[in-house]
C-alpha cells in the first residue's frame, strides 16, 4: 500500500467519525466541541496532503511530457 492509499483511507475514516461525533453531539451532547473541530482539522490535512502528492506526481509528469515533446520536435527539424 502507498501513501496515497493510505492517506485516502485516514481520510474516509476520519470523515465518518467526524459524521459521527457531530450526530452524537446533536442527539447526545457527548462530546466535545474541541473533538470534533479536531477530527474535521485532521480530515482536511490528510485530504489536503494526499492532494499535494497528487499534484508533485502531475507537476513531474508534465516535466518529462513537454520533454519528449521538445525532443522530438528537435528530431523533426533536423530530418528537414
Amino acid at each position: 500500500m502507498n501513501r496515497k492509499e493510505i492517506l485516502n483511507i485516514l481520510f474516509w475514516i476520519l470523515l465518518v467519525v467526524g459524521i459521527g461525533l457531530v450526530l452524537w453531539k446533536i442527539f447526545g451532547n457527548s462530546p466535545s466541541d474541541l473533538s470534533i473541530m479536531l477530527t474535521f482539522t485532521l480530515m482536511l490535512l490528510f485530504k489536503m496532503w494526499g492532494v499535494s502528492d497528487e499534484l508533485k506526481d502531475f507537476k513531474s509528469d508534465v516535466k518529462i511530457s513537454f520533454s519528449n515533446v521538445k525532443n522530438e520536435i528537435s528530431k523533426l527539424k533536423n530530418k528537414k
